[in-house]
């Protein structure tokens, strides 16, 4: 299955390049993605499917919104035999768009995914998903958004002064000052931290670091890395988890399995810092709705056999 020419060149029209590949740092990620995709369509010709879902999945991890990607999961898990797989991975493409705006790319994307796999209870459930953004455009009915005329009132006729008259002089009356009115200063607004798990992987002289966490009441729609001046070094979009999907283990038993998840790479010394257990040299924040947040990290100690860290800041 081939991906839809009119969506090809997103660089030019799509705004979620500044997010991917705008920042400092990314392109790096661009050329793993795109050795990613390249990968995959090897271990397709060499008939090695399980390894070529392994990488596309990988790819979808680090671009959640990249089409081609996307379209190959889709069309790999569909050539496998796992139609519901396939439609899923529609459906999941569909529900990164709607957050963001693209209305139109979801409804292009529900139309190809029908095409290749007709009538699917995933498709249905993304179908009135889309009606439900494209009823949210229209504002409710009887909300006036043109600005209200002001009620004209009858304007009293000039009254005739009357003739000057000789009148005695009031007496002194002492009005004490008003006291000073100090305004109270405003209540500062205290922003949660997220809760995030996290393992990481090595990748040559690279990592990637993957991030589970989140709750119901913050529910994060992206990760950023920050260094201590506050510059974006990197930003991801994140996937929702469905209901059940645990990931990695919890860190106590009373710790939910978080409702999204999200990979971003990491230099070596930040990692050289949580090994060591001393605070890292770049922070992270996730997206809630207009904010964002500091993450509140803990270790899940997965690191190919390197020792757990002591502790982890944000």
């Amino acid at each position: 299955m081939d991906d839809d020419t009119r969506l090809a060149n997103r660089g030019a029209t799509d705004p979620l390049a500044e997010v991917n590949l705008g920042a400092p740092g990314s392109a790096p990620s661009r050329s793993d993605l795109e050795a990613l995709k390249d990968g995959a369509a090897m271990m397709i010709q060499a008939g090695n499917r399980v390894a070529a879902m392994a990488l596309l999945w990988s790819a979808v991890a680090i671009d959640p919104t990249d089409l081609a990607s996307h379209r190959r999961l889709a069309a790999t898990l569909a050539s496998g035999g796992d139609i519901d797989g396939a439609a899923e991975e529609y459906a999941r493409y569909i529900e990164f768009m709607l957050p963001l705006g693209e209305v139109g790319r979801a409804t292009l994307e529900l139309s190809y995914g029908s095409s290749m796999l007709g009538g699917h209870r995933a498709l249905h459930e993304a179908a009135e998903k889309i009606v439900t953004a494209v009823r949210a455009i229209v504002p409710p009915a009887g909300v006036a958004i043109a600005p209200a005329i002001h009620e004209m009132r009858p304007v009293a006729p000039p009254m005739r002064p009357l003739a000057p008259s000789r009148m005695p002089a009031p007496e002194a009356v002492h009005i004490p000052a008003p006291e000073a009115f100090t305004p109270p200063l405003p209540t500062p607004r205290l922003l949660p931290k997220v809760p995030f798990r996290f393992c990481i992987h090595a990748d040559g002289d690279r990592h990637w670091m993957q991030l589970q966490g989140g709750t119901a009441d913050l529910t994060p729609v992206a990760v950023r890395v920050i260094d201590t001046n506050e510059n974006v070094i990197e930003t991801r979009l994140c996937i929702p988890l469905a209901p059940g999907d645990k990931g990695h283990a919890p860190t106590d038993e009373h710790a939910g399995p978080g409702v999204a998840w999200v990979v971003v790479g990491v230099p070596n010394d930040v990692v050289a810092a949580m090994d060591a257990g001393k605070p890292s040299p770049y922070g992270f924040q996730a997206k809630v709705g207009e904010d964002w947040l500091s993450l509140d990290l803990a270790d899940t100690g997965c690191r190919l056999g390197r020792a757990r860290a002591k502790t982890a800041a944000s």
